[in-house]
């Protein structure tokens, strides 16, 4: 039966019905197109995100040759569920440096010749250069599996055979409903026509105001229900597009998120691990330190034991006499003096290594004695300022109270003392290292300089850059002086300016605020190590 034959009725359900499935089908071709290419973006993005987080990250055991530290750094994919390999190439070498497999099982290519994005199968592998001070140090490649994205494709064409389901559904049934409403004029329009056509009573007319009501109704109902359609169309077009861009940000957000979270755990990794150490060589130092006064307490209660076990045999004998006594008793004075002189310096250097390794370990900002804090921290530093031959001058008011990181401020003189030993000095040179802290406005200077062989030009300018190093296997590593920066800019808040020639030393001048209290005077002390 062709479709004009067909009563109004279905005519009217059939087009309704027609229309919506041809704008449902074409709405949700868009829409997985757009989501699949969204979702691709999204995917290479992280792609391209995680090689640039393994890069930093593998980068110093590339340099030093690390290779138990490289293989450490790609092992951190394995949080990445979609990452199937990945492999380290050094620049000179053809075979790999590091790998690492979700299977457990190493399978390297030889080293990669062009860099990009290239996919094979159900796989697209990521070639990105590593690049220190404008070299190239190696390759790292990651390869991926595309099965997340292809759930998210079947996931999303679920969703839209779904929602073109119901929305069907519901089409047909407005459909139907409604056309019972535009047909009955119509057919009661029809049905006069057919009375005058049946009787030829020409004279039986329709009342004219329901003829041109009946003609305005079916061409305004008509024209209102087509732009009824369209707008209901366009609103639901916008509706959809609306939920996949709210999806997509949400989906977006949460990978930054994500994203986030890992870079602040590795940053906090790696801050704990400098804390560590810094502990470490504070422990080392302290530990010498204490040995001295526990060694003499230890020997002078050796002697004050044996003295009484000699009295106790003359006593037991019938031997003992008032001088033995007061021999005994001088020897026991003498002893328990040494004792609890020795045991009192202990106490002070347990005191002070406390303070700072607890500041250096919790990184909390305090109100703290500023002088003080700087002796605790020489104190810890005595051995090896005292085995150089170096002398320390600090000059710093005795109140100058501030509010800042003690454990930051600590690692930084420790970072600068320990440049100058290594950099500065030779080992035959007996040199000077001065400390200088002035306040004014809030604002804290710490002036550190020494009087060693000082920089040139074109060390000086890279002084702060990480990796840089004139020492390098002389017990430079090239990242004291960037923590350093680090420290001040980021922790402190603050500034720090260097200034060098050759011959001339070198000097430091780091600015923060902080400061609360400070008297005028200042003075000027021998600290650890003074060869005063």
């Amino acid at each position: 039966m062709r479709f004009r034959d067909i009563s109004i009725r279905r005519q009217l359900t059939t087009m309704t019905v027609l229309s919506s499935v041809v704008g449902l089908v074409l709405s949700a071709a868009a829409l997985i197109v757009y989501a699949w290419g969204n979702a691709r973006h999204a995917f290479e993005r992280d792609l391209e995100a995680t090689a640039q987080i393994i890069s930093d990250a593998s980068s110093a055991g590339l340099v030093f040759a690390d290779r138990k530290a490289a293989t450490e750094s790609l092992a951190a994919l394995r949080a990445k569920p979609e990452i199937e390999s990945a492999c380290l190439y050094a620049a000179d070498d053809a075979g790999p440096f590091a790998s690492y497999a979700k299977s457990g099982l190493h399978s390297c290519a030889p080293h990669p010749d062009s860099a990009g994005l290239h996919q094979a199968g159900d796989a697209q592998t990521l070639v990105r250069p590593m690049v220190l001070r404008g070299e190239t140090a190696g390759m790292l490649t990651i390869t991926q599996t595309l099965d997340p994205l292809r759930n998210t494709l079947r996931n999303q064409v679920a969703i839209t055979a779904a929602i073109m389901a119901v929305s069907f559904f519901i089409s047909f049934g407005i459909a139907w409903r409604m056309q019972g409403r535009i047909s009955r004029p119509i057919v009661e329009m029809a049905g006069t026509a057919r009375r005058v056509s049946e009787t030829g009573d020409y004279a039986v007319r329709v009342d004219p105001s329901g003829q041109g009501e009946v003609g305005r109704l079916v061409t305004d109902f008509n024209h209102m229900l087509a732009q009824i359609g369209s707008q209901q169309e366009e609103i639901r077009r916008a509706r959809d597009a609306l939920q996949v861009e709210v999806r997509q940000k949400t989906i977006a957000n949460a990978d930054l998120q994500s994203t986030l979270a890992r870079l602040r755990e590795a940053q906090a990794q790696l801050v704990q691990s400098e804390k560590l150490a810094s502990l470490g060589a504070l422990v080392a130092g302290v530990a010498h330190e204490i040995n001295t006064p526990v060694g003499v307490g230890v020997t002078a209660a050796s002697t004050l034991q044996a003295k009484g076990s000699q009295l106790m045999q003359r006593h037991k004998a019938g031997m003992l006499t008032t001088a033995d006594v007061e021999r005994f008793v001088a020897i026991a004075d003498e002893s328990t003096r040494i004792i609890l002189t020795n045991l009192d310096r202990a106490a002070n250097l347990i005191r002070s290594f406390k303070q700072v390794a607890v500041d250096q370990s919790s990184g909390e900002r305090r109100r703290f004695a500023l002088k003080k804090y700087i002796e605790e921290v020489l104190v810890s530093l005595g051995p090896g300022l005292r085995k150089s031959g170096h002398a320390v001058t600090l000059r710093c008011a005795e109140s100058l109270i501030v509010d800042s990181f003690p454990g930051a401020l600590a690692q930084i003189l420790t970072n600068l003392i320990s440049n100058s030993l290594i950099h500065a000095f030779t080992p035959d040179q007996h040199g000077r290292i001065e400390i200088e802290v002035v306040e004014s406005g809030g604002q804290v200077a710490i002036h550190y300089a020494d009087d060693g062989c000082g920089m040139p030009a074109e060390h000086l300018a890279r002084i702060f850059d990480p990796f840089f190093t004139t020492k390098r296997g002389s017990g430079g590593s090239g990242l004291g002086m960037h923590i350093v920066y680090n420290l001040v800019h980021q922790v402190l808040g603050g500034t720090i300016e260097v200034a060098s020639s050759p011959g001339h030393g070198a000097r430091f001048s780091v600015r923060f605020p902080g400061a609360t209290q400070q008297q005028v005077q200042h003075e000027r002390i021998p600290a650890i190590g003074s060869r005063a």
